[in-house]
């Protein structure tokens, strides 16, 4: 369930009510954007499939508002929850995918009134993810 209400980009979602581990469908037509969960608790599972790479292989970016590390982002498109690749100190990416990406986004830390994910899609031929050598 989506509601953007006052957001006027419809790729700025707001999550209302979502159950635990259910898959929401990111709007397919956005390339990046941001996703506000009320009352962050457990799992958000984000399903990514644009529109325009239906054949292309891609990947999702997440960045936590404020750039505060406040969710685990894990890879869960192939059944499996692997760690997102870090390629910055405050940008997490999955791995190349075609037909779709999942993304568990696991809330940590104190239950809050709401807090932002923002993402973006990256395609093979634009930068890829690197992983970066953090202290």
């Amino acid at each position: 369930m989506a509601n953007c209400g006052f957001y006027s980009d419809p790729c700025n979602e707001r999550t209302y009510g979502v159950p635990d581990g259910q898959l929401y469908n990111v709007n397919p037509s956005c390339t990046q954007g941001s996703i506000s969960w009320s009352y962050p608790k457990g799992t958000l599972r984000l399903f990514f499939a644009p529109t325009d790479l239906k054949d292309d292989m891609f990947a999702v970016c997440f960045q936590s508002h404020a750039n505060k590390s406040t969710f685990d982002v894990l890879d869960a498109t192939n059944g499996d929850k692997k760690p997102c690749k870090r390629i910055s100190d405050t940008e997490v990416c999955t791995d190349y995918h075609t037909n779709g990406v999942i993304a568990d986004v696991e809330a940590k830390g104190p239950l809050r009134y709401l807090d932002e994910i923002r993402y973006r899609i990256v395609t093979e031929d634009q930068k890829p993810p690197v992983v970066v050598n953090m202290p």
